[in-house]
């Protein structure tokens, strides 16, 4: 059997090319006698469109594609479509699993992909529709995701948007499977701490990832304003949105001496330091459906102080793992800081956290995907 993940991948940065490489590893170790493919992008985002200043993990890397991945679709070369779709039916493809997360991709998507009708397609819904307002984002979601056999979403709010694209096609909840492709044993806390200016008696929050703005930074910040001198605020992380209404919020606040903003993408290699030097992990998202963030605080058996919307409270179990906070809501997200400070104190917080992101292993994940998928 045949099966290609396609999406972006390495060095393609983000969560999405991380999930689609691990997926693409879970496949192989469940499916040796598989031929398991991985069919990246030629050109992921025009630059006009987007945000960052770099697509690639590294200036080095934008020349060239990661070892396991063939970089064929095209996002915004319509000539180049047919031609990708005949070189994807000469693969005699049976299976082919699709990350989606954004509009954007569909008319590619739509063009670039064999639509044999004996290929069985699953489309990984890290979005169903984006958080953020998109041209026909809705209509162009639903041309592409109705043509699949199987859709995979992450939480039941994103379930119910799935059921809503056609009474035909299956949908399978799963969850977003563990990040632990970061832990680094070498990694001293307390040196990571020191190196990055904070002191023993710091109690420390992180906010980590891609800043925008359904990801309340800024509800975050306020919440920090109004929590002791100690509690100090890490942001690691290149902003996708206007950087000024950050930096004049933390202003403000008064918190130029308690915030220390990294205001760059985190490569692979410091992402270690950054988690171990924390004692929780704020996602004070306004709105969302799973968070790979969530994943990598999980691995690193760290806190999480989590916002009711979305899939976010199944990953943690109240007062035990992490706290819960009402989005937009700062008073909501200091009292659940505070609260997840105090556990962060208790030993036996660290093992109840590991013992939690047990239940997202990847292993588990690519079995019942590819059982729904058949």
């Amino acid at each position: 059997m045949k099966t290609a993940v396609i999406g972006p991948f390495p060095p393609y940065r983000g969560g999405i090319a991380q999930f689609s490489n691990r997926l693409l590893s879970a496949l192989r170790e469940i499916s040796s006698e598989d031929d398991v493919s991985a069919i990246s992008y030629k050109r992921l985002y025009p630059s006009f469109l987007f945000p960052g200043k770099s697509q690639f993990e590294s200036e080095s890397s934008s020349s060239s594609a990661a070892a396991s991945s063939e970089q064929l679709i095209d996002s915004s070369l319509p000539l180049k479509w047919p031609i990708t779709r005949k070189q994807l039916r000469l693969r005699e493809l049976d299976r082919m699993i699709v990350q989606w997360w954004h509009p954007f991709f569909a008319p590619s998507l739509l063009h670039s992909l064999p639509n044999d009708t004996g290929i069985r397609t699953a489309a990984v819904c890290h979005n169903v529709f984006p958080h953020e307002h998109f041209p026909m984002g809705r209509f162009l979601a639903r041309r592409f995701l109705s043509r699949m056999d199987l859709l995979v979403v992450h939480s039941e709010s994103d379930m119910e948007q799935a059921r809503n694209i056609s009474p035909d096609i299956p949908v399978l909840r799963l969850y977003h499977p563990l990040y632990d492709q970061y832990l680094d044993d070498s990694v001293d806390r307390t040196a990571s701490r020191r190196q990055l200016g904070f002191e023993d008696s710091d109690r420390v929050v992180l906010f980590f990832g891609l800043i925008r703005p359904y990801k309340g930074l800024v509800d975050l910040i306020d919440a920090v304003s109004i929590l002791p001198a100690n509690v100090k605020l890490l942001i690691a992380g290149e902003c996708y949105s206007d950087s000024r209404e950050i930096s004049q919020r933390i202003v403000s606040a008064g918190l130029l001496d308690r915030v220390q903003w990294i205001n760059s993408f985190i490569p692979d290699a410091d992402v270690a330091a950054l988690f171990s030097a924390a004692d929780v992990v704020a996602l004070p998202y306004r709105s969302a459906t799973q968070s790979g963030v969530a994943q990598i605080a999980l691995a690193f058996g760290k806190p999480l102080v989590l916002t009711r919307t979305g899939g976010l409270p199944d990953l943690l179990e109240e007062g035990i793992t992490g706290m819960l906070a009402e989005p937009s809501d700062s008073n909501s997200i200091a009292e659940a800081l505070m609260s997840a400070l105090e556990l962060s104190t208790i030993e036996s917080t660290r093992a109840a956290v590991l013992e939690k992101s047990r239940e997202f292993s990847w292993d588990r994940y690519a079995v019942r995907l590819m059982e729904a998928l058949g």
